[in-house]
């Protein structure tokens, strides 16, 4: 029986924990739900505790596999190496979905739990595999799995809406998404054939797919009505996973590949390719920002926040096409997940408390649930960047990259308009309560809960404005592990030298 590499298989379990650890839900939740395993009353309770550790362990192992380049490994034939991005979002959105699982609750608790492992680990394997532009792919189709996971099987007309968007946005993504792997495969070959059209204009061309790519998976305007649907009828977790984790993986992905191609032809990327993404990108911050001041409806008030993220996101990806070596648009799409993840929080803990969604019948609410309170605090900090630091300095470094200054203006008010919706939700909170507020009977909070609430909510401002050193600059995998067992290089002939460059060819014959 041949003996178990032990290096090899430590390494292909980091490597892709966050998966391993999603497929075991699939077992482990049915099971704590087992009579056999306590009362059937407890079930949930039961559940909730599996999910959340399991959440807890694929955040760690996102972690560890990081740690060391010997993480990565060959399954099948594929590379599967943990990417800083990669990790980085699955490290920080394991104990974000957590703490959001756990004030959910409810019957379906283990559900949504499984739903943010499966999410989670669509993110860290499709940052791990580097195989051109499959892994938008797999974010797509698992976007469209999870929806559908997610709207569960009442028959809702709103829920099944808000899947049909989302599918939408995949049949416009997939056809784009190879429009433009065929473009950027054809750029090696028109440097050598005339036949073919330059490479800057099939760069372009291929630029332009995958910036199409990016405003209708993200919900960039005009395809922002997804983002809003969905936070408007599917549960919190469904909606942070498929209008803004995915979006912002993807977003990684399509913002390295841009790089790539405006870096590899000879000439800068033209044509309406920058203005696109700049103007997109300017409306979609100014209209959710706009947008969210006059509607009263907390989800919907929360999917044009979405609306306003998924604008910074265009402008980043505009601001790398113009220098690919722009680190400071890499900054900004991990920061906006997590603050838009503070607001899904303070919403989910709300319906819970009011079982109301107007903000009109809201008065009151900080009043008498302090802790949710903190929670908006915390995003309004996250989403402001405050104190000024490394955000605040990303971001104007990508609204004065176009050298538009109307764009400017236009995203810089836009961003006014969703901080000031945001507050407006707190000063509602310390108003004259409501009825339905006054009569709502307070959901009582084991203390533990408060302090992790309390201290998760700080801690994701805090990575979100710069406080923590964890944003990642980079949205490449990182470098290859060494192979276990490498055979050795043959020495050169004896009438053979090396050459130059190592390559072994062969030099001139010793007299």
């Amino acid at each position: 029986m041949p003996a178990i590499d032990t290096t090899h298989l430590i390494a292909t379990l980091r490597a892709i924990g966050p998966t391993l650890i999603a497929l075991i839900s699939l077992v482990a939740v049915p099971l704590a739900r087992h009579p056999r395993f306590g009362v059937a009353t407890r079930s949930n309770d039961r559940a909730e505790r599996v999910v959340i550790s399991l959440l807890f362990a694929s955040g760690i192992l996102a972690f560890l596999a990081g740690s060391d380049y010997r993480s990565s490994a060959l399954i099948g034939g594929i590379p599967i190496d943990p990417s800083e991005p990669g990790r980085l979002l699955v490290a920080l959105g394991a104990p974000t979905f957590a703490l959001i699982v756990v004030v959910g609750g409810g019957r379906r608790v283990g559900t949504m739990g499984q739903i943010a492992l499966f999410g989670l680990a669509a993110i860290d394997l499709a940052l791990a595999v580097p195989d051109g532009l499959a892994p938008v792919a797999i974010l797509i189709f698992g976007s469209i799995g999870l929806s559908a996971f997610a709207a569960g099987s009442r028959g809702d007309a709103a829920r099944a809406r808000a899947v049909f968007r989302d599918l939408r946005a995949a049949a416009i993504a997939l056809p784009l998404l190879v429009t433009a792997e065929l473009l950027r495969s054809a750029i090696p070959l028109s440097a050598t054939d005339a036949n073919y059209a330059t490479p800057t204009s099939l760069g372009a061309g291929a630029a332009l797919a995958l910036a199409a790519v990016l405003m209708s998976s993200t919900g960039v305007f005009p395809f922002h009505h997804r983002l809003v649907r969905i936070f408007e009828t599917l549960p919190i977790v469904g909606s942070l996973l498929i209008g803004v984790w995915l979006p912002t993986a993807l977003s990684l992905i399509v913002m390295g590949e841009i790089s790539s191609l405006a870096a590899g032809v000879p000439e800068q990327i033209g044509g309406a390719v920058v203005p696109a993404l700049l103007i997109a990108g300017a409306v979609a911050i100014a209209f959710g920002g706009a947008s969210a001041l006059l509607h009263d409806d907390i989800g919907e008030v929360v999917g044009f926040l979405a609306v306003g993220n998924a604008g910074w996101l265009a402008l980043a990806a505009a601001a790398l096409l113009i220098n690919p070596d722009n680190d400071a648009a890499r900054l900004l799409p991990v920061p906006g997940a997590l603050s838009l993840s503070l607001f899904g929080l303070w919403l989910i803990g709300i319906r819970k408390q009011y079982e109301v969604t107007a903000i009109s019948d809201l008065g009151g609410w900080a009043r008498r649930t302090p802790v949710y309170g903190v929670i908006l605090i915390a995003g309004i900090i996250a989403m402001l960047a405050l104190p000024p630091g490394e955000i605040i300095a990303a971001k104007i470094n990508v609204l004065t990259a176009g050298g538009n200054p109307i764009i400017a203006i236009v995203a810089a008010l836009g961003q006014l308009g969703l901080v000031a919706s945001a507050v407006r939700i707190l000063l509602v909170g310390f108003t004259v309560p409501s009825r339905p507020v006054r009569l709502a009977a307070l959901r009582k909070l084991p203390e533990v809960l408060v302090i992790a609430i309390l201290f998760g909510a700080i801690t994701i401002a805090g990575a979100a404005a710069g406080w923590l050193s964890i944003a990642s600059r980079g949205a490449g995998p990182l470098p290859s592990a060494p192979p276990l067992s490498s055979p050795t290089a043959p020495a050169p002939a004896p009438n053979e030298t090396a050459s130059p460059d190592g390559s072994g060819a062969a030099g001139s014959p010793t007299p």
